[in-house]
């Protein structure tokens, strides 16, 4: 039986966890360099492990932008998706019929690219002399959306690449053999471009998005920012657990739904709680739980914040963009009305300059 790794605890005893480096990909440009390096020489079963996580989400992203393109998944064009764990089919997707030539070109580029990272992040696996994962069974109609236009192909990618760039900032302490981390840093690079574009596109074309948890950070024109950083221009981070959070359809402590129906294979397979919380903002609420009456399904609580840095913060129900709680400055106190329904989320969101970025979540529940 395989080992399970504590990935999460580990992660938060490191101190350069917000590290901007990303392993997504972390063999991607290996090319021609695998061979040459001897990556079995410092302990390969930690980055065995990291490298398997990404691949499983290669595969997801390789998939997405081939069936895109080309109506064809990757097993069709050629690539090998064979491996440790359990295999399975990619169903749901379609190819995009696309009315701009540039967005076009720039989605046969992504595909290639994330093509080339699932081929390499296999080579360098090899070369650890550990046995790469098989493809996992991937359902691309998970969001039910990506594929009917444009717009939506847009709006999935933008899901898929801001997730990428985050992922594994930090885990990065965790690579050990310090060849597999240079490149790492080179394949940030690689995806954050990925990741400028997209969002520029989506905010040229006017696409809403919603911000996905508290480490996410949506471009214009339902947002305000170009780029995914934080207040220091760091790139946001989010522990493996958060990212599985995201991938299994927003489930914490899963070990599948979503884009993965089955699950993901390797030691790294069981969702956390979503990122909450970014560059030390707090939310929280007092009592939670609510205690209900009898006969009563909701309740009142306060609802507490501290957002440093911002100047002016709105705290908003059920979603960023949901009714309003209060608007007020970076620190204080508000109490509900008898509304408060189980499991009902609260955001703050900094609004500071005309910025939308959320900074903290909080569900609150009630019995």
């Amino acid at each position: 039986m395989e080992k399970k790794v504590d990935f999460e605890s580990m992660i938060a005893k490191s101190p350069n966890r917000r590290r901007f480096m990303r392993t997504l990909g972390i063999a991607g440009t290996l090319a021609g360099t695998v061979g040459a390096l001897d990556l079995s020489a410092q302990s390969p079963s930690m980055d065995a492990a990291i490298l398997n996580f990404a691949l499983n989400l290669e595969y997801l992203e390789a998939e997405f932008y081939t069936v895109a393109t080309t109506g064809k998944t990757i097993s069709q064009i050629g690539l090998t998706v064979a491996g440790a764990g359990s295999s399975g089919a990619t169903t749901g997707g379609s190819q995009v019929t696309f009315t701009n030539p540039t967005t076009q070109a720039v989605a046969l580029e992504l595909a290639n690219d994330e093509q080339q990272h699932v081929a390499l992040i296999q080579g360098a696996l090899g070369s650890l002399g550990q046995q790469a994962i098989a493809k996992p069974a991937i359902n691309l109609a998970a969001l039910g959306i990506g594929f009917a236009s444009q717009s939506q192909f847009l709006t999935l990618a933008r899901v898929f690449e801001d997730i990428g760039v985050t992922a594994y900032a930090g885990a990065a302490p965790l690579i050990q053999n310090s060849a597999v981390l240079g490149y790492a840093a080179r394949i940030l690079a690689v995806e954050a471009l990925h990741s400028g574009n997209i969002r520029l596109q989506v905010a040229q074309n006017n696409i809403a998005t919603t911000a996905l948890d508290g480490a996410d950070h949506i471009p214009p024109p339902s947002g305000s920012l170009y780029f995914t950083t934080d207040s220091m221009a760091l790139v946001e981070t989010r522990t493996p657990g958060q990212v599985l959070y995201l991938a299994f359809g927003g489930a914490a402590n899963a070990t599948s739904g979503g884009f993965f129906p089955n699950g993901v294979n390797g030691s790294i397979n069981t969702s956390s709680a979503a990122s909450a919380v970014t560059d030390g903002a707090s939310l929280t609420a007092s009592p939670n739980p609510i205690a209900l009456t009898a006969g009563s399904t909701t309740g009142v609580t306060t609802i507490s914040w501290n957002a440093p840095g911002a100047q002016f913060i709105q705290v908003r129900v059920n979603s960023p963009t949901g009714p309003l709680l209060t608007y007020d400055g970076n620190s204080g106190s508000m109490q509900t009305g008898n509304w408060v329904t189980n499991g009902m989320t609260f955001y703050l969101v900094n609004v500071t300059n005309g910025q939308s970025t959320v900074l903290a979540s909080l569900v609150v529940t009630a019995h």
